[in-house]
Order: C-alpha cells, then sequence, then structure tokens
C-alpha cells in the first residue's frame, strides 16, 4: 500500500464534500474561537474532544456539532475556520475544494458576516497555502419549505463577494425528503446556481430518485444507499451521475458496520461516477488521504481505480470549463509520471 499512498500523496486533488462549520472545528480552534466569543464547550483539550466526538448515529452528529458550531459567531471567526481548513488541505495536496456551509446552524449570525468571512479566508487560504475555494450554501433541510427558498434569495444577492456557485441540502435527512425543498432548488436553477443535495445516507433511495427528479440537482453528495435499488444505480451510471462519498463518515456514523460492507466498490463496479470526500475531518479525524487509504486497503484498489476516483473529482467539480480543463492538464502530468 505505500505505492499507492505515495501516488495519493502526489495527485493534486479536488475535494467536493466538505463542511466548514464541521470540518473546522479542529479542537484547538473550537477552543480558541469558544474563548473569543465567552462560551464554554463540554471539552477542554485534544484528548477529551476526541471523547465528546463520539457518535453512533447521524442525528447525534449532527447534536454535537450543533454545540461546536455554535463557537462560530463573526466574520473573523468565519475567516479563521476557511484558512484552518486550507492549511489542512494543502498538507493533503488538495489544490481545489468546494466548501458547503449551511446558515441555518447559525441563524443568529447574520449573512453577511458569514459572507464577508468566507471571502477574506478564502484569499488569505489561497495566498497562503495555493487552496482554491468555492462554496455551496446549504438549505438546513428541517428548516420549512419558504426557508429554503428565502436562503436562496438571500444567497444570491451575495453570492459574487464569496465564490457562492452552488446551493445544497444538509442536516438530519431520515424523515425530511428533498422534495419539501424542490421550490428552492426550481428557484436556484433560474438564478444560475448549481444544485447538489446531501440523499442516500441516513435515507432510502427513494430520497435520491427525488434529489434527482424533482430538484434537479446535478450532483448526489453520499448517494451509498442507492445500492439498494439496482434501478438507481444503473440510472446513475447510465447518466454518470457523481456520488461525493465519504466511506469513513458513513462508517463511523453506522450507515454500514466497517468498510467491508460500504456500498462504495460496488457502486464503482456499476459504472458510477464515485469521488472520496472527508465531510467532517476533525470530527472523523481524517482527511482525504484517510479515505483513498482505507478504501483502497479495504478493497484492494489499483493504481489505475485510484486515479480514476482522484480524476473524477476534477471532472465532477463545478469549475468553469477553461479552469477544470487546466487542473486536468495538471493532474494528467502527474498521474502519467
Amino acid at each position: 500500500m505505500s505505492d499507492l499512498s505515495s501516488l495519493v500523496q502526489a495527485l493534486p486533488k479536488a475535494e467536493l464534500h466538505l463542511h466548514v462549520e464541521g470540518g473546522s472545528m479542529y479542537p484547538d480552534l473550537a477552543l480558541e474561537l469558544a474563548e473569543r466569543n465567552g462560551m464554554t464547550l463540554p471539552f477542554h483539550d485534544a484528548d477529551s474532544a476526541k471523547d465528546y466526538y463520539a457518535f453512533t448515529s447521524l442525528d447525534q452528529f449532527i447534536s454535537i456539532l450543533r454545540t461546536t458550531v455554535a463557537t462560530l459567531n463573526t466574520a473573523v471567526d468565519y475567516h479563521d475556520a476557511i484558512v484552518r481548513i486550507g492549511k489542512q488541505q494543502a498538507g493533503a495536496n488538495v489544490s481545489y475544494q468546494e466548501l458547503f456551509f449551511t446558515p441555518g446552524l447559525r441563524p443568529s449570525v447574520p449573512l453577511e458576516a458569514i459572507v464577508e468571512g468566507l471571502a477574506s479566508g478564502r484569499e488569505e487560504a489561497r495566498s497562503q497555502y495555493g487552496v482554491e475555494t468555492r462554496f455551496i450554501a446549504d438549505i438546513d433541510r428541517t428548516l420549512p419549505t419558504a426557508d429554503g427558498v428565502a436562503m436562496v434569495e438571500a444567497v444570491h444577492a451575495v453570492r459574487d463577494q464569496a465564490a457562492i456557485i452552488g446551493i445544497g441540502l444538509d442536516c438530519q435527512e431520515n424523515g425530511f425528503p428533498p422534495s419539501r425543498h424542490a421550490p428552492a432548488f426550481e428557484r436556484a436553477a433560474e438564478l444560475g446556481f448549481h444544485r447538489t443535495a446531501h440523499a442516500g445516507e441516513d435515507g432510502p433511495p427513494s430520497y435520491v430518485w427525488e434529489a434527482l427528479k424533482l430538484c434537479q440537482v446535478e450532483r448526489i453528495d453520499h448517494g451509498v444507499r442507492s445500492i439498494e435499488d439496482p434501478e438507481l444505480v444503473r440510472y446513475l451510471a447510465q447518466k454518470q451521475v457523481p456520488l461525493t462519498v465519504c466511506p469513513i463518515s458513513n462508517v463511523l456514523l453506522c450507515v454500514f458496520p466497517d468498510m467491508a460492507s460500504h456500498s462504495v466498490k460496488q457502486l464503482m463496479d456499476a459504472g458510477c461516477v464515485v469521488t472520496f470526500n472527508s465531510d467532517d475531518p476533525p470530527m472523523f479525524d481524517c482527511d482525504i488521504r484517510d479515505e483513498f487509504r482505507d478504501v483502497s486497503d479495504t478493497f484492494q484498489l489499483t493504481a489505475e481505480e485510484v486515479i480514476r476516483v482522484a480524476r473524477a473529482g476534477w471532472e465532477s467539480s463545478f469549475l468553469e470549463p477553461e479552469e477544470k480543463a487546466r487542473y486536468l492538464t495538471a493532474f494528467d502530468l502527474v498521474a502519467k509520471s
């Protein structure tokens, strides 16, 4: 596996499924933000945070996440979150990322402050660490339909300030089907946003169908339970709908009991477009390299399969065609060397 590890490190990577809120909550930064904002967290160092970051379901995970992300209160806080993510990504040779942020998780923080922090953090992550960033604004799917539409309109008004290129859908999945927010996605399409949605993680394959057919999304985030519906798998493969899969997250959140039970290799073998992503790295004690390592170790991926998955990250991105072509050229030079 050492040769594959070297290959994974060497390949310039695009990560398409990483959340600003959970992806920045490294214990030291969370504690720093808490002190800055006069708050107390249920942990005091990395060891106690590891105990606190223990969960057995998506709902429990989100409950813990809501506690930690309450430390994000100002533009400076969001700036520091983006810079910290950029630092971590540079170490994993991620040169481009599309980050989710969910305004509904911090309704007390003005959207203008969030966007100001995203914009300045993006600039510093690029200049200091060489990591390019675009943002996707996620609808909290537990909120009413009208709130989703309102969020799309609000984000549209500030989209150019922070390179917000897409609208997504996240938070507790089971019991909150994508169809509830179909009007928001219709409006997002009218406004020229890219569209993606968390579906088929904790929820059934029918949620993936809804995201595709009713919300007209271009990508599916997770989508791993699609394997339960052979017709859906065939559709995903035929249409080449990208799946931004987060295998370690899926195992730790008990979507699958272990990596060997994960559907990722079946989806790959069925011809689906699969990308590997880290979701909320500090919460799962991983990064994108660990995703490649664990899946490769478990399923004995070949170098060709690793390259195919890594290249799919670039191909599935929402970059403009000229930018995408430039990045792919650089990727192919490394992959063929």
